[in-house]
């Protein structure tokens, strides 16, 4: 039976994720590209997981963005991250933790982060919602 509260934990912490980001690159200057483009990432990653956590999935402890569309995927669940946009979302989190993998992100890695990662939390919310509703068409006596 597929687990709504689970799911619901990992997107309320995928959109605290998103929420920090966007509050960072919308109040402070300079902005602080680096921890946009991270917190964007942690939020894809966890809405992802949302989708694995509802459908009982094992929540792989990964932070590859592209493997984690592929195992939502099989779920029927589809969001628009193509393999480059994947990749890039996943060097947000993996290249910015190590001083020599530093990378200077750049304002449209920001604003790409930002839109791929508000679009990945807006597809979750309505697969859970469109979920949950025919969970309850199919429990409702007729």
């Amino acid at each position: 039976m597929p687990d709504l509260v689970y799911a619901k934990k990992w997107l309320d912490r995928a959109q605290r994720d998103y929420d920090f980001a966007a509050k960072i690159e919308k109040h402070f200057w300079p902005k602080d590209l680096e921890p946009i483009c991270y917190h964007c990432q942690q939020a894809t990653e966890k809405a992802l997981k949302a989708v694995l956590a509802y459908n009982e999935a094992e929540i792989l402890k990964i932070h590859i963005i592209g493997k984690l569309v592929d195992e939502c995927k099989k779920y029927g669940f589809s969001v628009p991250i193509d393999r480059k946009v994947a990749k890039l979302i996943t060097d947000h989190a993996t290249l910015s933790r190590y001083p020599d993998n530093m990378n200077e992100w750049t304002e449209e890695d920001a604003k790409l982060a930002l839109k791929y990662s508000k679009l990945t939390l807006d597809a979750v919310n309505q697969y859970l919602a469109e979920s949950e509703e025919q969970e309850n068409q199919e429990e409702a006596p007729e």
